[in-house]
């Protein structure tokens, strides 16, 4: 098989070469469903030599028969499988069956997710693809490439944006391409009719986030046991407005997503994890990295420590807030 990215897919469609199976891999589903709209939309096809399944309730060897069978009327005949990661493991080997030989009158595209853990059907889906196959990558995006994404959908809207507005945008967004479009979408609204470019102070009030403290400084000072810097961008929130209960909420709003991600990662490497808690793998890997710094024990005391804290204020204790504040953030961060 070839690796291609989907721009030389796309490219290669464009220029009328087709191959007989193409697998589009990969977590970044929001790019893979904009390639497949564009794929279906430039491929000559009609109904009845169009089928489309679902690998939670395919019957593969109705696909494969379809396959196999002549496209009514010499159209070309395509055949789309969603979710194919989903099959059981035998409908897997008998696609797996097929997919050694495929038939060239017949286009077939897979759609495959990153699997469940000890799932063994996209190997065995990957592992069969012939020479003539093609394995078009949808990993997840790192975040120079996402800032050419928020690029692109940010021009597409009209709206132009300095370099570190376009960074801030994509760690915003996680590196997340339907995040990303969400947020363009946002400010093309918001600046209607204003063509000035973007900056920084324009994607954090945008975003909902205060203009002169940067949105991710004070979560990163927690994850890093980092006390003094953390208590000093608090008390600049506190001067800003925030209310203390906010701030005590994202720390442990902060803190329960680490033990989560100790959790279910159990101190390995690898992206399983991402899965199974709906996170970004870019994400998800920073907030690994950062539960080193924790045991499971330290987080849950800071997590109690939190709730403490935050019925402390509610109450007419007639404590000073950001005393108390400050000494929550000393704590969790010892």
């Amino acid at each position: 098989m070839q690796q291609l990215s989907p721009e030389a897919m796309l490219k290669e469609w464009a220029g009328g070469r087709t191959r007989p199976v193409y697998c589009l891999a990969g977590e970044e589903r929001c790019l893979k469903d904009e390639t497949v709209r564009r794929l279906l939309a430039g491929f000559k096809t009609d109904a009845f030599n169009f089928s489309e399944y679902d690998g939670d309730t395919a019957d593969v060897n109705d696909l494969v028969g379809g396959a196999m069978t002549p496209s009514f009327l010499g159209g070309a005949r395509l055949i789309l499988l969603k979710n194919a990661e989903k099959l059981k493991k035998d409908q897997a080997e008998r696609l797996a069956e097929y997919l050694k030989s495929p038939s060239d009158s017949a286009t077939l595209l897979i759609l495959l997710d990153r699997p469940e853990k000890k799932s063994a059907v996209p190997e065995i889906i990957i592992k069969s693809l012939p020479d003539s196959a093609a394995l078009v990558d949808f990993a997840p995006m790192q975040e120079a490439d996402a800032a050419v994404y928020a690029k692109k959908i940010l021009e597409k809207e009209g709206l132009g944006a300095s370099h570190e507005a376009l960074d801030l945008l994509a760690n915003i967004s996680g590196c997340d391409a339907m995040t990303i479009k969400n947020e363009a979408a946002k400010l093309a609204a918001w600046r209607s009719g204003d063509k000035r470019p973007l900056g920084p102070e324009d994607i954090m009030e945008s975003a909902g986030f205060s203009r002169t403290v940067n949105p991710f400084a004070f979560s990163n000072a927690i994850q890093a046991k980092d006390g003094p810097r953390a208590a000093e961008i608090a008390e600049h929130m506190l001067a800003e407005g925030e209310e203390p209960v906010g701030i005590i909420i994202q720390i442990a709003y902060m803190t329960e997503k680490i033990l989560k991600v100790k959790r279910v990662s159990g101190g390995a490497q690898g992206d399983g994890g991402a899965y199974a808690l709906g996170m970004n793998p870019a994400y998800y890997r920073r907030l690994l990295d950062a539960s080193r710094a924790f045991t499971p024990e330290k987080l849950l005391k800071n997590l109690n420590r939190c709730l403490e804290m935050e019925a402390m204020l509610k109450s007419s204790s007639g404590r000073d807030p950001a005393l108390l504040l400050k000494q929550l953030i000393y704590e969790v961060t010892r």
